[in-house]
């Protein structure tokens, strides 16, 4: 891969980042489908960690949408509030959630519980950011 490859897909894995955070306030303002927000907040994160990744490895991302797991493989070190985070906004990702489950995480997801999230994504990313600088 070439740096200028390595620097086109940097850069459509920050834009997607830039976009589905964006979706994410947008959706809970206009909407206020929380569970489908934080979704996009999910998305938000998958995309930096990629972002990163082929920064630091210089090849394309894993087909994966497990955050800790893209983090480990960028060899990103995180924090234990990191951690976390990143494994409470896995709870968002859609695809990896049965019918029953969804219901549940309905129940919870509040207003308040995706401003919190909002502002440690927004958090994150400026992290993130900094190091894709």
């Amino acid at each position: 891969m070439t740096v200028r490859d390595i620097g086109r897909l940097v850069a459509y894995w920050k834009m997607g980042s830039n976009l589905n955070f964006d979706s994410a306030k947008d959706i809970a303002e206009k909407s206020q489908k929380y569970v489908e927000a934080l979704f996009f907040l999910h998305l938000s994160c998958e995309k930096i960690l990629k972002a990163y990744f082929v920064q630091q490895k210089k090849e394309h991302a894993p087909y994966s949408h497990n955050l800790i797991y893209l983090a480990q493989s960028a060899e990103l070190t995180l924090q234990d509030n990191e951690k976390k985070l990143l494994s409470e906004i896995n709870e968002y990702n859609l695809e990896c959630r049965y019918p029953d489950d969804k219901y549940m995480i309905y129940k919870k997801t509040t207003k308040e519980l995706f401003e919190t999230y909002l502002k440690k994504v927004k958090q994150f990313r400026i992290w993130i950011l900094k190091k894709l600088k």
